[in-house]
């Protein structure tokens, strides 16, 4: 049974996993978004959203050759990124 990506539908994760890493790698690049990325050594970290979910590859800073591909929607891969940007709720809004 073939499973078409349907424009302008939201993907959901268990969708994403089912699919060839071909088909992946094509659906990262054409709706991924970037969010960050970090160095650690020789590995750049990337982290995409795509729809409701993330995508994460770790690459070879010389080869520029994808070591590693996960996906999830949350926990503690999405934390670590989450970590850098503090942030803080202001009650000062004003309401209309």
């Amino acid at each position: 049974m073939k499973k078409f990506v349907i424009l302008g539908k939201d993907m959901k994760l268990s969708e994403y996993k089912q699919l060839s890493e071909e088909k992946q790698y094509n659906i990262l690049w054409d709706k991924g978004v970037l969010i960050d990325a970090c160095m650690q050594g020789k590995v750049k970290k990337l982290l995409y959203a795509i729809d409701n979910f993330f995508v994460e590859l770790w690459c070879d800073i010389f080869s520029n050759k994808v070591l590693w591909k996960l996906s999830f929607k949350q926990g503690r891969l999405l934390e670590k990124y989450l970590d850098k940007y503090p942030f803080e709720f202001n009650d000062n809004i004003e309401k209309e």
